[in-house]
């Protein structure tokens, strides 16, 4: 496993998962705005959010940050992104790798990915291996060591 949330926050990432399912008729990151506590920035063509429900271990090292850079026209996958767009999107991604953040996004069919809208995880590692990690998914367990 890449990524995993602590107990608390998984408890409250399936308790919002099932509020909004069936999918509701209104996208989270569509309706996410400048009002919101989690809105970091905006740019001509994407959104730049704090994620809610952030992962606090990846690659087995814990999470100091974890963002979402998701565009601001609704689409399911980056390759519909008009080439000005596509161009932004590289620069934002270059500008945080440069700043020590890893990426990742889950493609538009992959089964885990439980927001349609295509975003893109961007997230800050400490730095801090967890060197054992004793994970069993029903009951939710989790040991660290680190």
């Amino acid at each position: 496993m890449t990524a995993t949330r602590s107990k608390k926050d998984s408890k409250r990432y399936k308790h919002h998962q099932k509020h909004i399912e069936p999918p509701s008729e209104v996208c989270v990151f569509c309706a996410m705005d400048k009002s919101q506590p989690q809105f970091v920035k905006q740019t001509k063509y994407f959104k730049i959010v704090d994620n809610i429900f952030p992962y606090t271990l990846w690659d087995s090292q814990t999470v100091d940050d974890h963002l979402t850079v998701s565009p601001v026209k609704h689409t399911d996958t980056l390759a519909d992104l008009p080439s000005a767009a596509a161009q932004e999107f590289v620069n934002i991604i270059s500008d945080y790798e440069s700043r020590g953040y890893s990426v990742y996004a889950r493609a538009p069919g992959n089964v885990t990915k439980s927001i349609t809208h295509q975003h893109t995880h961007l997230i800050k590692l400490s730095g801090r291996r967890v060197r054992f990690l004793f994970y069993l998914e029903r009951p939710y367990l989790r040991w660290l060591v680190k």
